[in-house]
């Protein structure tokens, strides 16, 4: 990886080509030269990346006739630009359920964004995830997909296990009326008894286990509600996973105390949890998490310096570990779920566009509701106007944004500013942007260091340009 001081600076220098307004870049190095449009990169020798750019910018010509990999460069970005409008345009059909069963939990922990009550509150009506569910099946069996159901929530989703039973009763009786194959998924906070844990690996295909770390930062960042440490129960927990041979992943909230320990949490959870896949996610804004408790500008490059350490120990394991921000080989957005067809139910049953979002009356009044059950009918009833005006403003590109190698794949500020209209006009890029950058940027260092080194060793072959390249991202 490069010299990350600098990795802010060095990707201002990958600058658009005059391509037709496509999303390509290049940018020129010591010895090679790199291309890029969104999912695919090439590394050509610096004193040839003119024949390079020509066979981009004027296909078709005598000297680059079927040059590879300036047409591959086009075809991609030409995809990510088709790949845009369509998630602008396409009608919404979800494809995955997502329930917030409650907005209740027995942790405290210090960053909640959601901030659930400490007592009994509304929950997921059973009426409204069946007719819910017969919409998301309906499109997954159009789509020949698999349904997804997803339990999530503002709190605690296991906490009520009857209300966990019913919902997947209900979802499997709509996936099996489709005829689709049903996916069950359940992030959870893991503290709960063996036989509660016990029941979970029977009743999900995969399960989102939390943990932030080793024991003093679970304890610390995730205690009980009203005091009382979580580490132990979360390693319980984990143990009667593998006992039921059922597959997990760990999710660990990296925070200002915590960004410098990336390495320790990762190795941590790997000799102690030994999950299928870790997950890194710097701590969203909002609810409890206050700016002590955020990463701030500053601290951007410091962060993917240590996630890239600590991604090498998880790797040393044979366990990946990834982080959602900026991902090179998907073109996408926000987090909003009208892009990604996902139907996100809160209590007492309407349908959110924001996942921050926790429940229907904040959702009304944040304009994000976008559909509710009529109980007139019995039916589900999503709010397709108002989803049409939703990613019409949501589609709007801050100018700073116009000409970023790393546009398609990137979350913006989300969630920390809601890429509806929170961020003043002309304000300056914060953590996520910053980091998102950074990150996408020491990547694609990555890859083209490991094309260069395999054209040197003679195991790939160049195109008529003599470019190498890659889509394997």
């Amino acid at each position: 990886m490069p010299d990350t001081n600098t990795l802010l600076e060095a990707a201002e220098t990958f600058t658009p080509l005059r391509a037709g307004d496509l999303p390509i870049f290049r940018q020129d190095g010591g010895v090679y030269t790199l291309f890029y449009a969104p999912g695919c990169l090439c590394v050509i020798e610096r004193h040839h990346a003119a024949r390079l750019e020509a066979a981009i910018t004027s296909p078709g010509g005598a000297d680059q006739a079927g040059a590879h990999w300036g047409t591959a460069l086009r075809t991609h970005a030409e995809r990510a630009v088709t790949e845009a409008e369509r998630r602008l345009s396409e009608p919404f059909a979800p494809e995955c359920l997502t329930l917030y069963l409650n907005n209740e939990c027995n942790l405290a922990c210090v960053y909640c964004y959601a901030d659930p009550a400490p007592r009994p509150a509304a929950r997921l009506q059973p009426d409204a995830i069946a007719a819910a569910a017969e919409i998301v099946a309906a499109h997954c069996r159009a789509k020949g997909l698999p349904f997804t159901a997803v339990f999530h929530g503002g709190g605690e989703p296991t906490l009520h296990r009857a209300d966990v039973e019913r919902a997947l009763t209900l979802i499997e009786r709509a996936a099996a009326a489709s005829d689709v194959p049903l996916f069950r998924y359940v992030a959870t906070n893991g503290v709960m008894s063996a036989q509660k844990a016990a029941w979970l690996a029977g009743s999900f295909d995969l399960v989102g286990l939390s943990c932030d770390g080793t024991p003093d930062i679970q304890d610390r960042q995730r205690p009980r509600r009203g005091g009382g440490s979580t580490s132990a129960a979360i390693e319980r927990t984990a143990e009667q996973l593998h006992r039921a041979d059922r597959p997990f992943h760990v999710r660990a909230t990296i925070t200002a105390a915590t960004l410098h320990r990336q390495v320790e949490i990762a190795g941590y959870i790997c000799r102690k949890l030994a999950p299928a896949e870790i997950h890194f996610e710097p701590v969203y804004l909002g609810g409890r998490a206050d700016a002590g408790i955020g990463l701030d500008v500053e601290q951007a490059e410091a962060y993917v310096r240590h996630f890239f350490a600590a991604r090498d120990v998880a790797h040393s394991y044979g366990i990946p570990l990834t982080t959602s921000g900026s991902r090179p080989g998907a073109v996408h957005g926000a987090y909003c779920n009208v892009y990604r067809h996902v139907l996100n139910l809160v209590p007492p049953g309407a349908a959110t566009a924001c996942f921050k979002i926790t429940g229907e009356a904040q959702a009304q009044q944040a304009g994000v509701c976008i559909g509710t059950l009529n109980r007139q009918t019995g039916r589900f009833v999503i709010d397709h106007e108002r989803i049409t005006a939703l990613r019409r403003r949501l589609d709007r590109m801050p100018a700073r944004c116009v000409n970023c190698f790393n546009r398609y794949h990137c979350v913006h500020e989300c969630p920390d500013i809601c890429p509806l209209g929170d961020a003043p006009p002309g304000s300056e890029p914060g953590f996520r942007c910053r980091m998102q950058k950074a990150l996408a940027y020491a990547l694609l260092q990555e890859k083209a260091g490991a094309l260069w080194a395999a054209a040197q060793a003679g195991t790939i072959a160049h195109d008529e340009t003599g470019a190498y390249g890659t889509t394997a991202f």
